[in-house]
């Protein structure tokens, strides 16, 4: 692939624009989600049709827009490599784990997916692990602010539980939450509940690939003082100078207008 300034799409229905293999072209033929084996369920807002965009290029970066583009598979059939990568990590292997996905959690919301590691051959719980999936927050401040919030929401359940959540996010979305928040780069604690397993989407040979590149942490009183100290608070003098300059247009617009002078 070749590298470009501008944005454009960068995986259709699961291949690059540049991959026009058969596996590709019969993909595209059939609107089909390589990741699920299912078609696409992503509609175009103009037409009818599936949009089959997994991911976007931005300045040279490969960026995820697809939730279910996470589902790339791993070793373990119909187990994303993502939760066995979590799994790893969290419990030391993929040894009798069982994945649960959209599970409610009562008055917060679902979680994306659980985790269960049973006992040997035996249906008993030993421990569980949560994972949230977020893509495509790129730049905005609206969607970084409820990704903040629904960090601290569940952050709460989960630090009350003495339990763990990963949220699966790219590079760059943390790096977005920390210049914006104040999330501090490069750290990770065992204690903490809120742990970020992050990612980059790379070439690999005629495809892309997600790759892991790091897990790091927080807690929900260091949320709590990013989001109280988030440097991109507007002013209150900004925000009089905009009332102002609406307050004049408005009063313009209802003058009456000036009696002709003899």
């Amino acid at each position: 692939m070749t590298e470009s300034d501008g944005n454009r799409p960068a995986e259709i229905f699961g291949f690059p624009l540049a991959n026009q293999s058969v596996e590709a072209q019969q993909v595209r033929q059939r609107h089909q989600c390589p990741f699920r084996n299912v078609p696409c369920d992503k509609k175009s807002r103009l037409l009818d049709v599936p949009f089959g965009v997994c991911s976007v290029q931005v300045r040279a970066g490969m960026q995820v827009i697809c939730p279910h583009r996470f589902d790339e598979g791993g070793s373990l059939a119909g187990v994303p490599r993502i939760l066995e990568d979590v799994a790893t990590h969290y419990f030391g292997d993929t040894n009798n784990i069982v994945v649960f996905a959209e599970t409610r959690l009562p008055n917060v919301g679902n979680i994306d997916f659980v985790i269960v590691k049973h006992r040997a051959m035996r249906p008993e719980i030993d421990d569980f692990v949560a994972v949230e999936i977020q893509a495509d927050s790129t730049t905005r401040t609206g969607e970084l602010v409820r990704t903040v919030t629904q960090l601290m929401n569940k952050g709460m359940v989960y630090e009350k539980w003495r339990t763990k959540c990963y949220w699966v996010i790219q590079e760059y979305i943390y790096a977005n939450l920390a210049s914006r928040f104040g999330l501090a780069e490069g750290r990770y604690r065992a204690e903490d509940s809120t742990r970020f397993a992050l990612y980059s989407l790379l070439p690999r040979g005629e495809r892309l690939a997600l790759e892991a590149t790091r897990v790091l942490s927080t807690s929900v009183d260091d949320l709590y003082q990013a989001m109280r100290n988030n440097p991109g608070i507007p002013t209150k003098d900004a925000f009089v100078q905009a009332l102002n300059h609406k307050l004049q247009l408005r009063l313009a617009a209802v003058r009456p207008p000036p009696r002709n002078q003899r």
